[in-house]
């Protein structure tokens, strides 16, 4: 999403894109056996899966704004179909541990979808004149120097979860990701200034998310020995899905009920109630998101989405360094091997799984505190 940025063209040609590229990586995966067409097949893969939701809504919004696009209700029945079958198939692979029908299939739904996003943009007149509305380009050389720099660092923080390495890396890799992680934040929050405080929330938006779809998974599966994947993934979607009802008529207790959430989570009794909650209140904020950026004359509307998203990914990867710091220090400081803090069998004491959670917590409840006082600030000044 941090990309997306320097691409000059509309959001129609970049959903179209963003589905070409999904054909393409599925069917690299299929023939992963080779290294080179593995790599380029999950890097095209993990482009269209970041591209392709902010596209499509912001092509969706646009077609609704100007009455040439709805969804129907023949949309939403397919989209569950796909549900559906995609769900039977990652079933079948994972029991007969073959994943190339699955990758198959998804290049197939990628070509629907490609086939849809042609017929949205020809519905849409908006797009039929060929022109790109201008946007602001505040990022430099040095922030695609910087973008390169961090994606190679998260790939070696994921690949220290797959491979033992030496302690003097532990140190190495937490201290850059300490740095990566400062810069990142003090970077994209001068290059969105001027959507303060609406940056910070859409920051905040994704360490709530990551914290929920990333730390809790590890997290909750060394605590009650067993994947929770599943368990974790359908209690954030009901949060996501009824947030935005259930909070409608109590927005003020969105961030309320986030620092809630978090406390419960400590507590094995009540872990997964407090990831609900936190569930809850990303859904509702994601809603408001979506309506004070669209809405807003600071940014051009077809920019909006993918604003959010962008700010999102900050947040999403400065929750995933934050974490991976304190592994990496624990790790060096009590010779424990990384690999260990995610391996519901590996000889982690408990009380350093504790001071973990302590501070990965601790590191979201500021985020939530610092955006509340932030946006409530700014409500005030409004008034």
């Amino acid at each position: 999403m941090l990309l997306t940025v320097y691409i000059p063209f509309s959001a129609s040609t970049m959903l179209i894109i963003s589905n070409l590229f999904g054909i393409v990586g599925s069917l690299l995966i299929v023939v992963a056996l080779n290294p080179v067409f593995g790599i380029l097949g999950g890097i095209l893969l993990g482009l269209a899966s970041s591209w392709i939701w902010p596209y499509f809504l912001t092509v969706r919004t646009k077609g609704k704004i100007i009455n040439d696009f709805h969804i129907t209700k023949l949309h939403w029945q397919g989209s569950l179909i796909a549900m559906v079958i995609l769900g039977l198939v990652e079933w079948l692979s994972v029991k007969y541990s073959s994943y190339n029908a699955a990758f198959i299939l998804l290049a197939v739904f990628f070509a629907i979808s490609l086939y849809g996003s042609y017929t949205m943009k020809n519905k849409i007149s908006f797009y039929h004149n060929g022109t790109t509305p201008e946007h602001d380009r505040n990022y430099s050389i040095i922030g695609v120097i910087f973008i390169t720099v961090l994606v190679m660092l998260v790939f070696a923080i994921r690949y220290s979860r797959l491979k033992t390495i030496p302690h003097i890396w532990d140190l190495g890799i937490g201290v850059v990701s300490l740095v990566g992680l400062l810069i990142l934040l003090m970077y994209q929050l001068k290059i969105h200034r001027n959507l303060y405080p609406l940056s910070l929330a859409s920051i905040n938006r994704g360490i709530v998310m990551n914290f929920v779809l990333l730390y809790t998974i590890f997290d909750s599966s060394l605590r009650f020995e067993f994947s929770t994947l599943l368990t974790v993934y359908v209690i954030y979607l009901a949060g996501f899905e009824f947030g935005p009802f259930i909070l409608k008529k109590h927005l003020n207790l969105r961030y309320p009920l986030l620092i809630l959430g978090l406390i419960l989570s400590f507590f094995n009794i009540t872990y997964f109630v407090g990831i609900l909650l936190c569930a809850l209140f990303v859904g509702s904020d994601n809603s408001i998101l979506n309506n004070s950026l669209y809405n807003d004359p600071k940014i051009e509307s077809e920019r909006a989405f993918l604003v959010k998203y962008q700010l999102s990914a900050v947040g999403n990867i400065s929750q995933q360094l934050f974490y991976m710091i304190i592994v990496y220090l624990l790790g060096y400081i009590y010779r424990i091997n990384v690999l260990d803090f995610f391996n519901v069998n590996g000889k982690v004491d408990s009380s350093l799984l504790l001071i973990v959670r302590l501070a990965v917590t601790f590191g979201v409840l500021v985020s939530a505190f610092i955006t509340y006082l932030s946006t409530r600030s700014k409500k005030e000044a409004q008034s």
